[in-house]
């Protein structure tokens, strides 16, 4: 809209700079921000710094995007985040009453098709480490009743001073197309609200802020060294010698002449020759000049390998367990099974605890009456920890023994380590009373194609 000739409506748009790189090439800015030389541990956050009634996150209301940003131009921040999330989630799922009829069966499948369950249970962790936050948008018919679900990048979502209210914006650096929820309540009238998870942070009421953000310069170091290096290559000359000539040469053919002499005595076979350059007094005689060897490619060399220790020390890795060797580390199995035991107690359990809460406020809202458990899992098998009493596979509360009461049919004899903990948490779940005896016969017969001699035997004995 325009009043006396002036755009009083005018939204600053980012643009795509190009430039010529000097030879024939175009070079594109890439999508990402240029992160500035603030302290990228320090956020600036305030419930009282408001736009619009909307809290800012960071002093231009970008800090996710960095998150992001950093997340892909550091391999080790990234490798460690991906590492974590497979550690937690990597055995996948099941659910804690197992369907027994066809009708919970398809209840469940419908459920899981129709919300892309699986996918979100595959990415939301990673985006959970990142940002400590989790977005969910709930959509509901006219009637209240549960529709859908769809996960939203929190990197998308600002809230008011109270956490009742969120804007959902698809690029925060435009600030268009906002769109505004309510936060979700079960009684809650909105068709469309959104379910926000946010982690526990010290300080921190509007935004969470996760506990690695005190190694981010270290992290945003780690992603400009290989740039340094990529420019350097790029930008640098790398002559061996350089020769000096007093005087034009006469013609193109001396100079070709002069250049044929020189290069006729490169490389292995011009080793240990001798070259006679002659003239008139020495001030007109060619000179040979060693140039330099440039040394920016050594920059970073003696820091490099504490960037990436505070990096891991940062997500509470060792970085032995993640296959990555230490100098002056042991790197004997005794070491790994303790790092990974710290590793998996302070960091693993906690998060799957956290995961397991909010899959099941998820299958809550969606009106199923069932919750999931995630698998325990180990990335680092203790079949390669020495003096390990478990076997490939098993947990050591799982471990096969001559009192499991198994028989040596081909099917048990051909079962995989999962499939055996599979059988092995179908029993111990009878014995504990969680699931009936049809229950658990119908597990092990359709799911592990066990016979009912077999069947009868294994819940006889255990009942």
């Amino acid at each position: 809209m325009k009043i006396f000739g002036f755009n009083i409506s005018k939204t600053e748009v980012s643009k795509v700079e190009t430039k010529d790189a000097g030879d024939g090439k175009m070079a594109f800015s890439t999508p990402f921000l240029k992160i500035g030389k603030g302290n990228l541990g320090t956020p600036f956050i305030s419930p009282w710094y408001t736009v619009s009634g909307i809290v800012q996150f960071g002093n231009d209301n970008l800090y996710p995007q960095i998150l992001n940003q950093l997340y892909y131009t550091s391999p080790m921040h990234s490798g460690c985040l991906e590492f974590i999330s497979r550690a937690a989630i990597g055995g996948g799922y099941e659910y804690k009453i197992p369907p027994i009829n066809g009708v919970e069966q398809v209840e469940l499948y419908t459920f899981e098709k129709t919300n892309k369950f699986k996918k979100i249970f595959r990415y939301l962790p990673i985006e959970f480490l990142i940002h400590k936050r989790v977005c969910v948008l709930i959509k509901k018919d006219i009637n209240g009743k549960f529709k859908s679900m769809q996960k939203l990048d929190p990197s998308t979502i600002r809230a008011n001073q109270d956490n009742t209210k969120f804007i959902y914006c698809k690029d925060w650096s435009r600030r268009s197309g906002l769109i505004e929820y309510n936060r979700y309540t079960p009684n809650g009238k909105d068709l469309e609200s959104l379910y926000i998870y946010n982690a526990d942070s010290v300080g921190q009421d509007i935004y969470p802020l996760p506990s690695y953000i005190s190694v981010l310069n270290d992290v945003f170091l780690d992603g400009e060294i290989s740039f340094l290096q990529k420019a350097n290559i790029q930008n640098s000359i790398w002559p061996s010698l350089a020769i000096r000539i007093p005087k034009l040469f006469a013609s193109d053919e001396e100079r070709e002449d002069f250049k044929k002499g020189i290069t006729d005595n490169s490389g292995a076979s011009g080793g240990g020759k001798i070259i006679f350059l002659q003239g008139q007094g020495i001030e007109n005689t060619p000179e040979l000049v060693t140039v330099a060897t440039n040394q920016n490619d050594k920059l970073f060399d003696s820091t490099i390998e504490n960037v990436f220790n505070k990096i891991c020390f940062a997500h509470g890795i060792n970085p032995s367990i993640m296959g990555i060797k230490v100098a002056g580390s042991l790197g004997n199995d005794s070491e790994l099974e303790m790092s990974y035991s710290i590793f998996e107690k302070n960091i693993i359990m906690p998060l799957r605890e956290e995961l397991t809460e909010i899959f099941n406020d998820l299958l809550d809202i969606a009106g199923i009456k069932n919750c999931i458990i995630i698998n325990d899992f180990q990335i680092i098998e203790k079949e390669i920890v020495a003096g390990a009493d478990v076997k490939k596979g098993l947990n050591a509360d799982e471990e096969l023994t001559a009192e499991t009461p198994l028989t040596t049919n081909d099917t048990i004899r051909n079962m995989t380590g999962r499939q055996h903990q599979q059988l092995l948490r179908i029993i111990r779940q009878f014995g504990q009373g969680k699931i009936n005896k049809e229950q658990a016969a119908v597990l092990l017969r359709t799911g592990l194609g066990l016979s009912e001699e077999d069947i009868n035997l294994m819940l006889t004995e255990n009942e």
